[in-house]
């Protein structure tokens, strides 16, 4: 490579100055000046001429003191306000453009600097006095940086020899330094071997870990034998650890390490331990939505979900029974192998109140219990503590009700019974209703079965005819009941306000429904008045005409 050379640098000393005539100080010539004197704004400097330069101030990272000696460069030989201007910057700058070529010239290419400013494009970065620009897309790991006061390495990858410009990568640097690192651990380190490695990044799905210059992932899964955990509370950052390499991808160049690997599986010989039914100490660890997790063993957890905690309270909550750190007793309900989970339970440590509630709450038997709530469909009742019943809004009363929270109000004590019993279901059927007698079964008792009735018709509709009896009991005539003639329009026979002779045909209590029928009324009277003339009149001695009569008279 053909050597470069700067003839323009010079550096001439005091001596040399205060000999030569001003005509022989010429801008861009550096020289050595010495501080005289300091004011707010420059630093005034002696180079060996009848009148003295100055310096900004900005230029130096300290306030000089007087006495101290510097390189500097005269700008302009214009005197401005009677001295001379020359700039500690500029002179620092064409030494280390000098330093710059010795070291290119040489074939280096790693370069130190400090990053000491940024842009939109790049960065600036300082290399032994001398700017050079790091584009952002070669920025690498220094992308967050605008400045920084520790250098690092690049390598040079331009130089503008006429522009004196360098352009500067810490990409390259680094590509370089990872297939140097990954040559040196491939050939030091096998899958199995435990490294040593600095946590350097946490992401969703695990860390990485800087091992000899190499960034190996740590998957969540390989962190811990525990199903649920947070990594942060089992690794910090900057943290330096033992760690196990899995795999190596020599293609890829990729390596994945494990932390749970360097302990046994603590599954491998769960069921020496841990067994379905025992009771087992655990400690709460973590709380959730639906549970909780418990602390079995130092690797090992179990899971206790809300529908384990209570036999009574379907919406019980981990959170009002256990805080976090607590230890307590409980009992293994299922142990997953395959999917290593562990299942517990908290309720069955106490016996199940629903196994023995029939003998303590009979079918049939009566208390006097306080409502705890009222909803839409009925009343719920407290029994005992943690088990209710409910009173359907059809067995609270007879009658037909809409609003419970007019009649009734919480705490409240009412006479219930004990309707039915789902042991399966934890639920309890109640009624109140059914500790009166149905209004429907005196009608029934009043009223059985071929009772004729008198009525008035109340409502006529297309399926049949209401007619209305005593004491306001209202039945149905079914319009196949009518008449034993076929009828298509009820409201062309009859009329709401009519009177009507009917027989009763049924009596459903628990439907409350009175049927009628007018037309078994007339087969019954039609009947009953053919017995009577037989009853009056020999069975030999009956003519023609009298069944013509009886026959008549149904028509009419």
């Amino acid at each position: 490579m053909t050597q470069i050379t700067d003839d323009n640098f010079d550096a001439i000393d005091m001596e040399s100055v205060a000999d030569s005539a001003l005509d022989d100080l010429e801008a861009g010539m550096i020289v050595k000046g010495e501080v005289v004197t300091v004011d707010s704004g420059f630093a005034y400097i002696n180079v060996g001429t009848k009148s003295d330069g100055r310096v900004a101030l900005n230029e130096f990272e300290t306030i000089p003191k007087v006495g101290d000696v510097f390189n500097v460069k005269l700008m302009n030989k214009k005197l401005v306000d009677g001295v001379y201007h020359f700039s500690r910057k500029a002179a620092e700058m064409e030494k280390g453009w000098k330093d710059f070529l010795q070291f290119y010239n040489s074939g280096k290419r790693e370069i130190n600097g400090r990053i000491i400013s940024a842009n939109s494009k790049g960065k600036i970065v300082n290399c032994s006095g001398i700017n050079t620009f790091l584009p952002y897309s070669l920025t690498a790991d220094l992308k967050g940086l605008s400045e920084s006061d520790e250098e690092y390495t690049f390598i040079v990858k331009t130089v503008d020899f006429v522009k004196k410009s360098i352009i500067i990568s810490r990409k390259d640097y680094l590509d370089v330094q990872v297939k140097k690192n990954w040559d040196d651990f491939i050939q030091k380190y096998k899958e199995g071997d435990i490294v040593q490695g600095e946590v350097v990044k946490f992401v969703e799905f695990g860390a990485f870990v800087r091992v000899e210059g190499i960034d190996a992932l740590l998957h969540r899964n390989d962190i811990s034998w525990k199903k649920v955990f947070k990594q942060r509370k089992l690794l910090k950052q900057g943290e330096v650890r033992d760690f196990k390499i899995i795999s190596i991808n020599k293609d890829e160049k990729k390596i994945s390490l494990g932390l749970k690997q360097l302990k046994n599986d603590p599954w491998a010989n769960i069921a020496e331990k841990y067994n379905v039914g025992d009771n087992i100490k655990g400690k709460v660890v973590t709380i959730t939505a639906v549970g909780a997790f418990i602390q079995l063993d130092e690797d090992v957890e179990g899971f206790l979900s809300n529908s384990e905690l209570s036999w009574v309270k379907s919406n019980a909550n981990v959170k009002d029974y256990f805080e976090k750190g607590v230890e307590a007793d409980f009992k293994i309900l299922a142990i997953n192998n395959e999917d290593k989970k562990i299942t517990l339970g908290y309720k069955q440590l106490i016996p199940n109140p629903w196994d023995t509630i029939d003998s303590r709450f009979a079918v049939g038997s009566v208390y006097r219990k306080k409502i705890k709530k009222i909803v839409k469909f009925g009343l719920f009742v407290e029994l005992e503590d943690g088990i209710d019943g409910l009173v359907h809004i059809s067995d609270v009363s007879w009658d037909d009700l809409k609003d419970l929270n007019r009649m009734f109000k919480n705490g409240q004590e009412v006479e219930i019974k004990i309707l039915d019993i789902n042991k399966k279901e934890m639920k309890i059927s109640c009624g109140m209703k059914q500790l009166q007698k149905s209004p429907w079964e005196t009608v029934k008792e009043k009223y059985p079965a071929r009772t004729r009735v008198h009525g008035t018709i109340s409502g006529i509709t297309a399926f049949g005819i209401f007619v209305k009896l005593q004491d306001d009991v209202e039945g149905l005539v079914h319009i196949s009941e009518v008449s034993r003639n076929r009828i298509e329009k009820i409201e062309e026979h009859f009329k709401v306000g009519d009177p009507v002779e009917a027989v009763v045909l049924d009596v459903d209590v628990e439907k409350k429904r009175l049927s009628l029928s007018i037309k078994h009324y007339e087969i019954m009277s039609e009947k009953e008045e053919v017995t009577k003339i037989l009853k009056q009149t020999s069975p030999n001695k009956v003519t023609l005409g009298d069944m013509i009569n009886i026959e008549l008279g149904d028509k009419k």
